[in-house]
């Protein structure tokens, strides 16, 4: 369908009717003197098409149609030869193109309204390229091999550190191991027959610094299929300032002050044990006078864990103290549940929650350990985040901010029987990341914010940085400097960009600052392949399902008109003035 006329050569519109204007202009002149007689108006009238049209050939006329190329086929790495042929034989005139990265997808303007992308999908770089088409994502086959994978890649000294992924279609008798620095073996799952397989392989750190794990997938024989780097960052861990208030001895709390102490934490407990009387414990800490609701003794503590009895019970001037220090001071506070906490839907440190009848449950990572708890769980609202979900995604654990501090707590209870029944990493690392969560941050002044710890050789590695430094100078291992970009919305956030030309260890440093640096790891584009392939088609679903929503704009090409009617009607002009002067001498 013809919408529009161009010109090819626009550039010389102006100069062409100038020019054009002028020539009719010295044509009307010449003729002057036969002004008032017929011949003289069929004269200007013929001048005027034959000079039309001399313009018209030199802009050279095109008009904007409609694309009709037909349907493309799109083919990417992993496509199925039987969908390509199951397409072919619904629409004979398929076009079949192979789709190259960093390349242009159509030549010229001869793009398709509709293209079927098949296989693993277009890089995400090269979305903009299908922006106007109506694109249908078939997709490709996931791969065999490890899917999904999660891990902290910043740990402290001490912990349990889980790696837990999902293995898409495992091979039998073949086997996940997790091999430490220095090719120690540190723990290892088998592979069973299924569609999918959840794997979790797990090691407690022993010194601090940057490490190299790999998780390697071997068969009986030992024969090793895939290699895959897993770098981490181990620091010191920074002891906290702990106050535990009870209203009465409990197990949980028994275990949790032991666990807490042997991380080196500082800990000052009270607990009630009859009216008026109660019991003072000091750990990693002198002995010392406490008012636990003064603002100033408050500020002290990193964290407050206290008993739901306690806080009910507690006047009003100090739950506004606790109240105070969490807003203003960024105090963190764990309520310790009971039955009738779950009931209580106002105050400060209340939460929204939604029964339920089970009264055990799993974690996400860990779906096969079963936990005690109460018959609840949180309501995933907008102000909650999760510390813990369990394998359904309901929330188990979890903070709502208060300002500059948190206020956080768990439907979990009883969790010192993981402890008797012999799982003590795992009550370990769950109470570790409560702990952490939740716990007083202190304020700092710069701060990485890096997309991931693991990068690709000569693949751009985008980080962001938070620094109050007017101009932060960034530069990288071999002391080349990378520009940064400062967002225009936050004065004080930065971004850069760099492409690290060598494998291993990497780091950024700022100038301004030598101690605050950025380690990241660079392997090549061969390791977590089928990641890497999974989530290329997820990133593909989510694109084009999104993008084939909406009105797909028309496919305009412009097409050169044919000259020869604007040739001919030239020559009969000029033919007509050359003409007409000699019949009427005769």
């Amino acid at each position: 369908m013809i919408d529009t006329i161009t010109f090819l050569n626009t550039s010389w519109i102006w100069q062409l009717c100038i020019g054009a204007f002028v020539l009719w202009a010295v044509f009307i002149w010449k003729e002057w003197d036969q002004y008032g007689k017929r011949s003289f108006w069929i004269k200007t009238v013929v001048s005027f098409l034959g000079i039309t049209a001399l313009a018209f050939i030199v802009l050279k006329p095109a008009v904007y149609i409609q694309n009709k190329t037909g349907k493309v086929a799109l083919l990417t790495p992993g496509y199925s030869t039987k969908r390509l042929d199951s397409l072919k034989k619904t629409h004979r005139k398929l076009k079949v193109l192979t789709y190259n990265d960093n390349r242009p997808i159509f030549n010229h303007t001869n793009i398709s309204d509709s293209v079927y992308i098949l296989g693993h999908g277009l890089e995400p770089f090269d979305f903009w390229k299908l922006q106007n088409c109506n694109v249908n994502y078939l997709g490709g086959d996931i791969p065999s091999g490890i899917i999904k994978f999660k891990y902290d890649h910043k740990k402290t000294l001490g912990e349990q550190i889980h790696f837990s992924g999902l293995y898409n279609t495992p091979r039998k008798g073949h086997q996940l191991v997790l091999e430490g620095p220095g090719g120690v073996y540190l723990d290892s799952v088998s592979l069973i027959i299924d569609k999918k397989q959840v794997f979790q392989l797990s090691s407690k750190l022993v010194a601090k610094g940057n490490y190299l794990f790999s998780i390697i997938e071997k068969d009986t024989t030992g024969k090793i299929y895939s290699r895959d780097p897993i770098p981490l960052t181990v620091d010191h861990s920074v002891p906290l300032k702990i106050l535990i208030l009870n209203s009465f001895p409990t197990f949980e709390t028994k275990y949790l002050k032991n666990y807490l102490s042997e991380m080196g934490h500082e800990l000052f407990v009270k607990t009630k044990i009859t009216n008026g009387k109660y019991k003072l414990e000091y750990f990693n800490m002198e002995k010392r006078s406490i008012d636990v609701f003064s603002k100033k003794d408050l500020d002290f503590f990193d964290l407050l864990v206290i008993d739901a009895s306690t806080i009910r019970n507690l006047g009003k001037a100090s739950l506004a103290t606790i109240e105070y220090v969490v807003r203003e001071q960024g105090l963190g506070v764990f309520v310790q549940p009971d039955d009738s906490f779950f009931g209580s839907g106002s105050g400060f440190e209340a939460f929204n929650f939604i029964r339920e009848k089970s009264r055990e449950t799993d974690l996400k990572e860990i779906p096969k350990v079963r936990i005690s708890k109460h018959n609840f769980f949180f309501t995933d609202e907008f102000r909650i985040q999760s510390i813990h979900k369990n394998s359904n995604t309901q929330i188990i654990s979890a903070y709502k901010r208060i300002r500059k501090g948190k206020i956080g707590s768990t439907v979990l209870e009883n969790t010192y029987e993981l402890v008797l029944n012999d799982k003590t990493e795992i009550y370990q690392q769950l109470w570790s990341d409560i702990i952490n969560d939740i716990s007083k941050k202190e304020a700092q002044l710069i701060r990485w914010v890096p997309p991931r710890i693991l990068s690709f050789k000569d693949h751009p590695y985008k980080f962001t940085l938070k620094a109050s430094i007017t101009k932060p100078i960034v530069k990288t291992k071999e002391n080349y400097r990378i520009a940064m970009r400062s967002d225009i919305n936050i004065s004080n956030v930065w971004k850069g960009i760099t492409y690290p030309e060598s494998y291993g260890w990497h780091t950024l440093r700022i100038e301004q600052d030598t101690t605050k640096v950025l380690n990241y790891f660079v392997t090549d584009t061969s390791t977590w392949k089928p990641k890497y392939i999974y989530d290329k088609i997820e990133e593909n679903n989510r694109y084009f399902s999104r993008v084939s929503k909406k009105k797909t704009n028309q496919i305009l090409e412009s097409k050169p008109v044919n000259l020869i009617g604007l040739y001919i009607l030239f020559l009969i002009c000029m033919g007509y003035l050359w003409l007409i002067p000699k019949v009427n001498r005769d």
